[in-house]
């Protein structure tokens, strides 16, 4: 007995003859999942729209609506589906129009069925795998939206993030703000001012943060002008006097370097609205960022004021805002150089 094969597909048989269809039902119905049987063309093409089978046989001269009319109409709605065509008649038109039709084979009734069964195993394969690939490709794309739209949720949950902790930092900025007018020692309200500055540095990567789209690097330059403005308004006295010039490219930090090389600048530009330029009315601060094609850094803060006594070793300080600026280069791996010939200059490089 033969070992019958089925496919996993649908298909639809279009024959006006009964006994044909009675005997095709028979053969056919085994080796597919779904099997539906039409009359005639009309009635093929319901079922086509109802059912939507992955595979037609039909004959081509039935009434009412011919095979080849069906399958015009069918191609309209889908281009690829799977057509062979049998036909009692070797006309050569009834051929070159089903050619034009792209069916995907043309067999001459008495059809042998061993060598119909080779075609419907052939079709099946080719629908089998396409069905394959699609549901593949509908994974993915599943996996994709899922993907984006887990980032886009773990972008939000950031941002909010850095949001609260800029948050936070203002909290902390106010009641230190509130202790320095409860005190009336002058060191104690430098200190408390100072510690201000520094804590408003790190809460202005947070808010940029916060606003970009991107939420692992710092806009080097907008991040320089927000300290500087900063520290400008916290020193208003000279802020007509001071003229700060920034020649910074448009590169990217990351967080973990942004922040250390931001407070260096809190730091180095402090000194200088500080002690720079006393008994001055005009002076100039300059901030610098380069990057080389390598990879590597140089950050230059300076200023044309008094500079330092030119035997001054930075590394030896006792001053706290020199001590965190040996600290902050220690931390991003830098090497720390200083001219003090014509007002100060410090070089990062890292």
């Amino acid at each position: 007995m033969e070992q019958v094969t089925q496919h996993n597909i649908s298909l639809l048989f279009v024959e006006d003859n009964e006994t044909i269809r009675f005997l095709y039902n028979r053969l056919l119905s085994k080796r597919v999942k779904d099997f539906y049987i039409a009359e005639d063309g009309k009635q093929g093409l319901e079922l086509y729209q109802t059912h939507k089978p992955d595979l037609i046989i039909t004959d081509i001269s039935m009434p009412i609506m011919d095979g080849l009319e069906m399958i015009k109409l069918i191609k309209e709605i889908d281009t690829e589906i799977k057509v062979i065509v049998m036909s009692a008649y070797s006309i050569k038109e009834y051929f070159l129009e089903a050619i034009n039709l792209g069916v995907n084979g043309y067999l001459i009734k008495p059809v042998e069925a061993k060598k119909l069964y080779t075609l419907i195993d052939d079709l099946a394969s080719q629908i089998l795998l396409k069905k394959e690939l699609e549901n593949r490709e509908q994974l993915r794309r599943h996996a994709e939206e899922s993907l984006k739209r887990s980032l886009a949720e773990k972008d939000i949950l950031l941002k909010e993030v850095h949001h609260r902790v800029k948050n936070n930092m203002q909290i902390i900025s106010s009641i230190l703000k509130m202790q320095e007018r409860q005190v009336d020692d002058p060191k104690l309200k430098e200190v408390l001012e100072e510690s201000q500055n520094r804590i408003r540095s790190m809460a202005l990567v947070h808010e940029d943060l916060y606003r970009n789209e991107n939420l692992e690097n710092i806009k080097f330059l907008n991040y320089a002008k927000s300290l500087a403005g900063n520290l400008m308004r916290t020193f208003s006295d000279q802020q007509g006097k001071i003229n700060v010039v920034y020649q910074i490219q448009d590169v990217l930090l990351p967080l973990d370097t942004g922040i250390p090389c931001g407070l260096i600048i809190n730091e180095l530009i402090s000194n200088s609205f500080k002690y720079a330029f006393k008994n001055r009315e005009t002076g100039t601060i300059k901030i610098g960022l380069t990057c080389s094609n390598d990879g590597k850094y140089l950050l230059e803060v300076s200023d044309d004021g008094v500079g330092f006594d030119k035997e001054f070793v930075v590394e030896n300080a006792k001053t706290l805002g020199l001590k965190i600026v040996n600290k902050l280069v220690q931390q991003i791996e830098g090497t720390l150089e200083y001219d003090f010939s014509e007002g100060s200059k410090f070089i990062i490089r890292f």
